[in-house]
């Protein structure tokens, strides 16, 4: 599926959305609810508008074919996206770089008088959010975006940050209805902007310690993962990580934590952390086999990290994944990679 759109507002992107029919409203106001078509998978996008300028977006799909999109922005699009589940990219007309759409990048995106290209696989399901912003609006509460309008775009992801799919969780989760639900929503999106922003202020000191990385490097550390991701049941050792990756262990070590925003080790356990919630949803397992699946012969220290990373205790996910619905599970599928 293939999709041309040209946006001028927030609205404007959901009524050039030919290929996508819009439910009525649901329940609560300001709920839209649109369904992919058939032709091109099955989910739907959940659009919840919180005040003139301010939404945020839900997709939750899994894809049969390829989605690709060619937007043009014309006005001053602000946005926060955090993938769950899904994979993808995207670039602009403004700048010749490709950007990652995988599960726990969350990605800070100014654009204006731009074009966008993005490209959704179908290989694995689409879980997704996005607060989208108008910034005519909101120019007045947001006064630190001025240092963004005098370009057409910018964009900074941030990899592997507890804060961020702790808060995108909480908004998930909203215990409230109605207008408590919206003033509630719009503070967790206010805070999830403001960590994104005071990202930008540090930005220039990451910029002097990441410039002493070359463009090996940088492919070095991206290997790095790689092998990580593919391992980390039995991971190598730093040395042998290192020369793996055609790295010194100590360049692996700063270079893989200014890159990637955690360590190895703390690579290595979210994804460990991510497999056994899975594990456990999925009824495949008991605790403690799960535990021992995914390399932790210490149950009392699996149970540990496991409540570190989510906020609940492993028994927990049992009991919830046996109360819900597959979908649901799916829904609530954000990693959280634990500094080490």
């Amino acid at each position: 599926m293939n999709l041309q759109l040209d946006s001028w507002d927030l609205d404007g992107m959901f009524g050039e959305f030919h290929n996508v029919t819009p439910s009525s409203p649901l329940q609560e106001q300001h709920h839209y609810l649109y369904n992919f078509p058939s032709h091109s998978g099955t989910g739907n996008l959940h659009r919840i508008r919180l005040r003139d300028g301010l939404e945020i977006n839900w997709f939750d799909a899994i894809l049969d074919d390829p989605v690709t999109m060619d937007v043009g922005i014309h006005y001053p699009h602000l946005e926060i996206a955090y993938t769950m589940s899904g994979k993808g990219c995207w670039q602009t007309s403004a700048q010749a770089q490709d950007f990652e759409i995988c599960s726990g990048v969350s990605t800070l995106v100014y654009m204006n008088e731009t074009k966008m290209h993005a490209e959704f696989s179908q290989s694995e399901p689409l879980l997704h959010m996005e607060l989208r912003i108008d910034l005519r609006h909101l120019q007045a509460v947001i006064p630190e975006m001025d240092r963004l309008s005098t370009r057409t775009f910018y964009c900074k992801q941030t990899v592997a940050s507890p804060q961020i799919p702790f808060i995108v969780e909480q908004m998930k989760q909203c215990p409230y209805k109605g207008a408590l639900q919206r003033l509630y929503l719009e503070g967790k999106a206010l805070e999830l902007l403001a960590f994104h922003l005071d990202g930008i202020d540090h930005e220039a000191k990451e910029q002097q310690v990441k410039s002493k990385l070359t463009a090996d490097d940088i492919q070095c550390l991206y290997q790095a993962r790689d092998i990580l991701s593919r391992s980390w049941r039995q991971p190598p050792s730093l040395l042998g990580l290192a020369r793996l990756a055609g790295l010194n262990d100590y360049k692996l070590k700063l270079g893989f934590k200014e890159l990637f925003g955690t360590t190895v080790f703390g690579y290595v356990r979210g994804l460990r952390m991510h497999e056994a919630r899975s594990i456990l949803e999925q009824g495949h397992a008991n605790v403690s086999e799960t535990a021992m699946m995914v390399g932790y012969n210490n149950m009392s220290h699996f149970a540990a990290l496991f409540r570190k990373t989510f906020g609940y205790n492993p028994s927990d996910t049992v009991k919830l994944g046996s109360a819900t619905t597959g979908t649901d599970t799916k829904r609530q599928d954000l990693i959280h990679f634990d500094p080490y």
